[in-house]
């Protein structure tokens, strides 16, 4: 049995050629969605982040900006806010090619993060102030 192009389709199902528009191409500007899935490929498991998802802040106050979120914990129960912030003007192929740079400066600063003493994090829980340790 032969099946010719769309003719044999179940109704509501698209055509080959519909599907391929839907489809990022590298050339297309990066959404949330997909600065979020590219940054959750390349932290998993190899570093101590946390991609976290929902948050609707925006201190820079930047709306050209896509920001994303990472936590990074410490046993003391101090965590740290890391964020990295992408143009939305960037395509997927731009993206792509500044990833390991990017994944490379969180991965620094969560290790600056991990080797702070659990005094140094008591600290900055209490805002720097030394009465945060008596």
């Amino acid at each position: 049995m032969t099946m010719e192009p769309d003719r044999d389709l179940p109704e509501g199902l698209p055509g080959p050629e519909s599907l391929s528009e839907k489809l990022p191409s590298d050339d297309t500007y990066v959404s949330l969605e997909e600065v979020q899935n590219l940054f959750r490929e390349a932290v998993d498991g190899d570093l101590p982040l946390t991609l976290l998802g929902g948050f609707k802040l925006d201190f820079s106050g930047n709306q050209n900006f896509h920001k994303v979120f990472f936590s990074v914990r410490c046993d003391c129960g101090t965590a740290a806010l890391l964020s990295v912030e992408v143009g939305k003007s960037k395509t997927l192929s731009q993206l792509k090619e500044a990833l390991p740079g990017l994944v490379q400066h969180l991965k620094i600063k969560a290790e600056q993060f991990t080797n702070m003493s659990c005094e140094m994090h008591t600290l900055m829980r209490g805002g720097g102030s030394r009465q945060a340790l008596t």
